[in-house]
């Protein structure tokens, strides 16, 4: 399982990421849904990131989970 440094920024193109964590993963559909805040819910597509489960916190561009943050980086932002 491979983890990104959360620094704000897609490791892609250089936009925003931001975290959010993942209260319900769909496997087979490829899909999760995460907290946005304010008691919302978004679904974004998974398949990039392998072995997503609830709980963990998620990188994500464009609906896209694009890198797990590494746990300790995720409890200090």
């Amino acid at each position: 399982m491979s983890y990104c440094h959360f620094d704000g920024h897609c490791v892609t193109c250089s936009d925003e990421a931001l975290p959010f964590q993942i209260v319900h993963v769909d496997e087979q559909a490829g899909i999760a849904s995460v907290d946005v805040g304010e008691g919302r819910e978004e679904e974004i597509d998974i398949t990039l990131v392998e072995q997503v489960k609830t709980g963990d916190i998620v990188l994500v561009h464009g609906g896209v989970a694009i890198a797990l943050v590494e746990p300790q980086m995720a409890q200090e932002k």
